[in-house]
């Protein structure tokens, strides 16, 4: 990318890097921002006009997919209309329209309004039609609810399961039931009495629920067993009466992520207020997962410029 005044290639957290047979050192998506943090939007906006005209916009999206326009600060759809616009491309025409949108403004409306708890899997806008557009932006005008907001509403769940099997294993890094809750239960103890005594040191826990799982009379007649506990995530610390984060989630996430039960492999995008996302529809797929609390999208719709084509 020739040098650029107003926008520069920033890193970008949860972009990757292609596969063969792209390039090496190929990134999905290019990340720009402005180099100055208080950049005018009539700068952003003379920019880009320089970058597309100069055919800069389309190589970089030939050459990564997708464009991720970082801390561009747009307030409202007015703005982000006017930075769409900067692009020079042509509007898509709506033809047959599948997905439910509001309308905003020419060339600007609302993200798919379907349940925020029903996800959109990856497709090309309107891959289904044969009138379809070249490349589609989107608008975050408001992020998903602030996480740790909902974390201090909520608190986590967490699930621990223990295995049976005797006091004194060392085989495995975990405990068994015997290990986590079996102080007071003695070996001439009966199976019920032994359950007994395991609930009652489980009830100490002030959230615990318990279910006994694997029971066998034969191979396994104590069973196994799995404890849930919801607790805060976030806790006051007793010295600075400051709120801490304070948990197990870390941990659980990253155990998970690699033990590999996060696959299929897909790609992420925390937006922020004010960021625009643009894609050339023809390599690259879309689609969102489900969410909770309050987010705002907008889309837009752009067919190749005439003699863009005229080049192909």
């Amino acid at each position: 990318m020739a040098t650029v005044d107003i926008l520069h290639p920033v890193p970008y957290a949860s972009a990757v890097e292609l596969p063969a047979p792209y390039p090496p050192g190929t990134t999905f998506p290019l990340a720009l921002a402005p180099t100055q943090p208080e950049t005018s939007l009539d700068d952003i906006v003379a920019e880009v006009q320089r970058l597309s005209s100069s055919g800069q916009i389309r190589n970089l999206l030939d050459k990564h997919g997708a464009i991720y326009f970082q801390n561009l600060g747009l307030k409202d759809a007015h703005e982000f209309s006017r930075f769409a616009h900067a692009f020079g491309f042509v509007p898509h025409e709506y033809i047959g329209n599948p997905v439910r949108r509001t309308i905003l403004a020419p060339n600007f409306a609302t993200v798919n309004e379907g349940p925020n708890t029903m996800p959109v899997y990856p497709h090309n806008e309107f891959g289904l039609s044969s009138h379809f557009p070249a490349f589609v932006f989107f608008y975050c005008i408001s992020p998903e609810s602030e996480f740790i907001s909902e974390l201090e509403n909520r608190g986590v769940k967490y699930t621990l399961f223990y295995p049976s099997g005797p006091k004194h294993q060392t085989s495995s890094p975990g405990t068994t039931v015997l290990q986590a809750y079996g102080q007071h239960v003695l070996d001439p103890d009966s199976t019920e009495t032994a359950s007994a005594k395991i609930e009652n040191e489980i009830k100490r826990l002030e959230t615990a629920t318990w279910e006994w799982e694997n029971i066998n009379s034969e191979t396994n007649p104590l069973g196994d067993l799995r404890v849930w506990q919801v607790l805060p995530a976030i806790r006051i610390n007793p010295r600075s009466g400051e709120k801490c984060f304070f948990n197990n989630m870390v941990n659980r996430f990253l155990n998970a992520l690699g033990k590999g039960t996060l696959e299929p492999p897909y790609l992420t995008r925390d937006e922020e207020g004010g960021d625009v996302v643009l894609i050339d529809n023809f390599g690259v797929q879309h689609g969102r997962e489900p969410w909770k609390g309050e987010r705002r999208l907008l889309a837009s719709l752009w067919d190749e410029a005439q003699d863009e084509k005229n080049k192909e």
